[in-house]
């Protein structure tokens, strides 16, 4: 476990940044995702109304 604590120790920004960059992707893949639906349910809404 030495190794580990000397990994996280020494080189912290090597696993923050792929992180951070992960998880930007997968939030703006959701963001992209939450417009497509808001969008299919106002064409959907649409429909309806008129």
């Amino acid at each position: 476990m030495e190794w580990l604590s000397n990994f996280f120790i020494q080189e912290p920004l090597s696993i923050a940044i792929p992180v951070i960059i992960i998880i930007s992707i997968f939030a703006y893949a959701a963001h992209r995702a939450h417009l497509k639906h808001l969008e299919r349910i106002k064409k959907i809404d649409d429909r309806y109304i008129q």
